[in-house]
């Protein structure tokens, strides 16, 4: 009993922190290498993965799901769009509104093989685990997602509490 309890608590530490920073890191530096490639920066292109799943359509529903302000999306958008990589468009419903597109440009293209082999790697190791295993770890990814969201929100809101609090700071000198 003590054997296992020792076991999970190993892995619990792993899952936690070395391994979870590992992952993390690995990844942000894998997106800022397609980045680079690109040329532009790792959150412009989570801004065009947003656009490209469909969650984002417009600068502002893209402002609400990554916490970034109205101004650093319309730079964002600015440096995909020079990229060519993306898209505005007027609606043709409401010409106020701009819509963000995928631009099917030879750039978009040239990174596309990039993405392809990582989703081959991921579905071949996803063959070695059973449907419960996958399960757990559905359900493991997706809680942290969420909690990675409630984090970024109590940053994001600290963030501009404390600009808010600067910018008082600076008028009444």
């Amino acid at each position: 009993m003590k054997e296992q309890a020792a076991r999970k608590n190993r892995l619990e530490q792993a899952l936690s922190t070395d391994i979870g920073r590992e992952f993390s890191a690995r990844t942000i530096l894998f997106h800022q290498a397609i980045a680079s490639l690109a040329g532009v920066s790792a959150t412009d292109m989570k801004c065009l993965d947003y656009i490209q799943r469909g969650v984002a359509q417009t600068p502002g529903d893209l402002a609400r799901e990554t916490g970034l302000t109205t101004g650093a999306i319309t730079a964002a958008i600015d440096r995909l769009e020079r990229a060519e990589l993306v898209l505005r468009e007027r609606s043709e419903q409401d010409r106020r509104k701009v819509l963000l597109q995928l631009k099917h440009s030879p750039q978009l293209q040239a990174l596309m093989p990039i993405y392809e082999s990582i989703a081959d790697q991921s579905r071949t190791m996803t063959k070695r685990y059973s449907v419960e295993q996958m399960e757990t770890i559905h359900d493991y990814l997706t809680r942290w997602i969420e909690i990675m969201r409630q984090e970024t929100r109590k940053i994001t809101a600290r963030s501009a509490t404390v600009e808010s609090k600067s910018k008082g700071a600076k008028k009444s000198t």
